[in-house]
């Protein structure tokens, strides 16, 4: 447990579902990292992978474990931002939780906002897709099924978006010409999973899961995609359709349609959550005026345009 090389090896095991996945983003040999993920189950006692055809998958106890590991590794980045901040001699910091969809859309605009409205601080970005952040992050964004969100007493939030699911398919598919479809008319075609089992805390999985039983419907993936881009592209290869938050439509090709989804309950909403004492709390109120201008800008017709400083 006090090996880092274990911890990392396992980690990227687990994000790319092989050794040999895990070798390539690493630079490492297979063998070695398998070497070092089977020393690691060996010294816990425990069985962290389970193999599904060709994939490696986490099992209950693995999952479990790699949220501990996150939690070990944002730590490290939180030292070595530090003591970055130290060597330029920045002594502010502002700490925005995100998740990834949010991350893809808006989170660049916003941060070069902040650089150019606050120079003096610097800014950490932290992936929590797991809900509330207690202690430790300044603002964050945070999904929700409903309309109400529990936060602490130390903190305040506000709604900025509802966003509903959609059903990406192949353009040359019967469906691709209609402006929307059911649940049950989508099982038409094979349906493709986008979840991302490492990051997330199930309540877009959820959503999905409840919208079917409601509907009568069997929800059967015949593809495992574990994130919106990758489950995309499979459709625009024509593989089947898959179905996400509106917000995670980035990067759809030319052979793929969009459609609205008849249905009940599919959506999701979105959060701003913020501490209420903060040593950077002007800057989170400026972020939160900017992030109001990107949801604004990103729900309106035409190009997203990036936040100026006048946001």
């Amino acid at each position: 447990m006090r090996d880092l090389k274990q911890l990392q090896y396992f980690r990227s095991t687990a994000l790319a579902g092989s050794v040999r996945g895990a070798g390539a983003r690493l630079g490492t040999a297979p063998s070695s990292i398998s070497q070092q993920v089977r020393a690691l189950e060996h010294d816990l006692g425990l069985e962290l992978f389970v193999r599904t055809g060709r994939r490696l998958d986490l099992t209950p106890m693995g999952r479990e474990l790699l949220g501990e590991v996150e939690k070990v590794f944002d730590a490290l980045g939180g030292l070595e931002d530090r003591a970055a901040d130290l060597r330029v001699e920045r002594s502010g910091r502002l700490v925005i939780g995100y998740f990834s969809s949010a991350g893809t859309r808006w989170i660049p605009d916003l941060v070069a906002y902040l650089e150019f409205a606050h120079p003096e601080l610097s800014v950490r970005l932290e992936l929590t897709d797991r809900g509330i952040v207690e202690n430790g992050q300044d603002l964050q964004l945070v999904i929700s099924r409903g309309e109400g969100l529990d936060v602490p007493a130390s903190m305040d939030s506000e709604l900025l978006l509802v966003d509903p699911f959609v059903a990406a398919v192949p353009r040359g598919h019967a469906l691709a010409g209609r402006g929307s479809a059911t649940l049950e008319e989508l099982t038409a075609l094979p349906w493709i999973d986008n979840d991302d089992y490492t990051s997330s805390d199930g309540r877009c999985r959820q959503i999905l899961v409840d919208a079917c039983r409601v509907s009568g419907v069997d929800m059967t993936f015949r593809h495992q995609a574990h994130d919106y881009r990758t489950a995309l592209d499979m459709v625009d290869r024509g593989l089947g359709a898959t179905i996400l938050p509106r917000l995670g439509l980035v990067g759809t090709g030319d052979n793929t349609a969009v459609l609205q989804i008849v249905g009940p309950g599919l959506e999701r909403r979105i959060h701003a959550v913020w501490c209420r004492e903060t040593p950077v709390a002007d800057a989170v109120a400026d972020a939160r005026r900017a992030l109001r201008d990107l949801v604004a800008e990103d729900s309106g017709p035409g190009p997203r345009r990036p936040v100026t400083a006048s946001a």
